[in-house]
């Protein structure tokens, strides 16, 4: 009878682990979608201080970077931290930034006119796969997790590689 009941009891235990993982990276996955539809969706409303809270820390220092060296290295009395807080804040900068790369750039077109499929997710880095409906390709969006919270990966995904 113990015999019986210590083997149900450690199968029981060597069950437990699976519907927990499955769990987990069910929870994730939301995270992760929810994630990457907060920051496309944030582009639609033009709500510039979301959208920065979206992108991953190497998104932000690039496009930081890049607007340092198109405004001439301190023209017009800013510096990249000066930079950083207007983006952060949404300001001036930022809604120029934004305004201009929504003019080339669709965001409808990602939630709307395009299917997304889960690539892989490896620890804090992850992946998820955007076709849109006329593309015979798809793009890859990449995600990291930064301080507990899915990041989109915006200048990684986009912008071209060095």
């Amino acid at each position: 009878m113990k015999k019986g009941l210590l083997i149900l009891f450690l199968s029981g235990l060597l069950t437990l682990p699976f519907p927990l993982g499955a769990l987990s990276s069910d929870n994730d996955q939301d995270a992760l979608l929810t994630s990457a539809e907060g920051l496309f969706k944030a582009m639609q409303q033009k709500d510039y201080a979301r959208i920065w809270t979206g992108l991953s820390g190497k998104s932000c220092d690039t496009i930081v970077g890049d607007t340092y060296k198109a405004l001439g290295s301190g023209a017009a009395g800013y510096t990249e931290d000066a930079l950083r807080e207007d983006f952060r804040k949404g300001e001036v900068i930022a809604r120029a930034y934004w305004d201009s790369y929504l003019k080339n750039f669709d965001p409808v077109l990602i939630l709307e006119d395009s299917t997304w499929q889960m690539g892989p997710v490896k620890n804090d880095r992850a992946e998820i796969i955007v076709t849109y409906k006329k593309a015979t390709k798809p793009a890859t969006l990449y995600m990291v997790r930064e301080e507990g919270a899915w990041k989109v990966g915006l200048t990684e995904s986009f912008w071209s590689r060095k």
